[in-house]
C-alpha cells in the first residue's frame, strides 16, 4: 500500500502481502490508525478487524465474543464452509467446548505429543530420502512441506492415507478465497460424507487409541452428541494437515534468507525450538483468522461493535505489535519473547500447540541435517506467493542442494 495515502475503507480482504510472505502492510497501518477497522470479506460480509495484541487477547477471552458461527447472519469468508456445521468444537463456547475438548486433550498434551516424535521422524526421513535420490532442483512444497503433515496426520488419526487423499480437494476448497459459494458448499457436503465413512469405520473397529476413536467412544457413552461427533471429526479432517504446510514452507524460505541464524541452528541443534518460535511469530499460517460474533454491543477504541457483528483478530496483529515485540520485522531466533500469542488465548487456545512446535522442530532439523547445503534455486525475490487462500503460503519453493 502507499505509505503516504490511507487506504479506502472498508478494507477489502484478501490483503496484499508484504515482502517474502511477511504480514500485509495494511495490518500495521490499521494498528496505528484504525485499531477497530472495517473489512469486507470475499463473500461481501462485513467484519471488524482488531490488530493490537492486548485487544486481540480481550476478544479471545471476553465471553461477549462468541465463537458460534452457526448463528443466523454469521459472517463467512466465501460461503458455507466447515464453520456452518453444527457441533464442531471450533464453533462451540464453554461449557460445551470444554466438554468436547476434555475428550481430545489427552492426545495433545506435551507428554503425549512427545510419543509422536519417532513417527514424525520416520515420515520426514522417508520423504527426504526420496528427495535425495532424485535430481535437483525440486519444489520443496510438493516433495516435503505438503506430503509430510498429511502422512503424519493420517497416522495420528489412524485413517488410511489413500482414503484421505481422495478428499483433499474438498478440504482445501474450504480455505480457498478464489472459489464461489456453491463450490464451498459442495466441498463441505463432500467432507461431511467422508466424515460419515470415517466414523462408521471407527465404530466397526472399536478400541482405537486415536482422537477420532475417542470421540466415537465419547458419543457411545453419552458424553457428546451425534451432532458434536460428526462436526468435530469433520473439523479434525479439514484442519489436520494443511495448517502445517504453510509454516514449513514459509519457515524454510525465511531461514534460507537468514543464513547466519540457520547456520547456528545446524551447528547447535538445541536452537531449533527457538527458531520454530520465531518462525511462528514471524509467519502465522493465516492473515485474518475466522471471526467471532458479538453477543451484545461492545465499545472498543470509540467504535461501537453492535450485537451480531463479526470480529476478526489476526494473530499477526498480535505477534507484530511493536508494543510487545520490539522491531517485529526483524527475524531473530534469539528473542526473549516466544510465539505463544500465535496460538490464541482463552478457551480456544490452540489444542495442537505442543504438537505444532514438536512437528516443526523435527521438520526443520531433519531437512537441514539431511541437506545442510540446501539453497533456493531462484532468487528470493522471484518466489511467487499465493493470495487466494486463507493461509499464507508460497506457490512453490524451488530448492537445490
Amino acid at each position: 500500500m502507499d505509505d503516504h495515502a490511507p487506504p479506502d475503507l472498508p478494507l477489502r480482504y484478501p490483503f496484499a502481502l508484504g515482502p517474502h510472505g511477511t504480514p500485509p502492510p495494511v495490518l500495521a497501518w490499521a494498528r496505528e490508525n484504525r485499531p477497530v477497522c472495517p473489512v469486507t470479506l470475499p463473500s461481501g460480509d462485513r467484519v471488524w478487524m482488531i490488530t493490537r495484541k492486548d485487544d486481540i487477547a480481550k476478544v479471545f477471552t471476553d465471553r461477549r465474543f462468541s465463537r458460534d458461527l452457526t448463528c443466523p447472519g454469521a459472517p463467512r469468508f466465501v460461503g458455507a464452509d466447515f464453520t456452518v456445521v453444527p457441533g464442531v468444537i471450533f464453533n462451540l463456547d464453554p461449557p460445551d467446548h470444554t466438554r468436547i475438548r476434555r475428550v481430545l486433550n489427552p492426545f495433545y498434551t506435551p507428554a503425549r505429543v512427545e510419543r509422536y516424535r519417532p513417527m514424525i521422524e520416520r515420515h520426514a526421513d522417508s520423504l527426504l530420502e526420496a528427495m535425495g535420490s532424485g535430481r535437483g532442483p525440486a519444489d520443496l512444497l510438493q516433495v516435503y512441506a505438503a506430503p509430510l503433515p498429511l502422512r503424519v496426520s493420517c497416522e495420528l488419526l489412524d485413517i488410511p492415507i489413500e482414503h484421505r487423499v481422495e478428499y483433499l480437494h474438498a478440504f482445501r476448497t474450504q480455505i480457498a478465497l478464489n472459489v464461489d459459494a456453491d463450490q464451498v458448499a459442495a466441498a463441505t457436503k463432500t467432507t461431511l460424507e467422508f466424515t460419515e465413512q470415517v466414523i462408521a469405520a471407527k465404530q466397526a473397529a472399536s478400541g482405537g487409541d486415536d482422537p477420532v476413536s475417542a470421540l466415537v467412544r465419547a458419543h457411545r457413552n453419552g458424553t457428546i452428541s451425534e451432532q458434536e461427533l460428526h462436526g468435530t471429526v469433520s473439523y479434525l479432517l479439514v484442519t489436520g494437515s494443511d495448517p502445517l504446510v504453510s509454516p514449513v514452507a514459509t519457515g524454510v524460505i525465511t531461514l534460507l534468507r537468514h543464513r547466519e541464524q540457520l547456520g547456528r541452528c545446524i551447528a547447535q541443534p538445541e536452537l531449533w525450538p527457538k527458531a520454530v518460535e520465531e518462525v511462528l511469530r514471524f509467519h502465522h499460517n493465516g492473515v485474518l483468522g475466522y471471526p467471532r460474533v458479538a453477543t451484545e454491543d461492545v465499545m472498543l477504541h470509540g467504535v461501537r461493535i453492535v450485537e451480531g457483528d463479526g470480529v476478526c483478530a489476526p494473530m499477526l496483529g498480535a505477534t507484530w505489535d511493536e508494543r510487545h515485540y520490539p522491531d517485529p520485522g526483524r527475524f531473530d531466533i534469539h528473542r526473549t519473547t516466544d510465539a505463544t500469542a500465535t496460538f490464541g488465548a482463552g478457551p480456544h487456545f490452540c489444542l495442537g500447540a505442543a504438537f505444532s512446535r514438536l512437528y516443526l522442530t523435527i521438520s526443520f532439523r531433519a531437512l537441514f541435517e539431511r541437506f545442510p547445503g540446501l539453497r533456493l534455486a531462484v532468487s528470493e525475490h522471484d518466489i511467487p506467493w499465493r493470495n487466494d487462500l486463507g493461509q499464507t503460503r508460497p506457490d512453490q519453493v524451488p530448492v537445490s542442494w
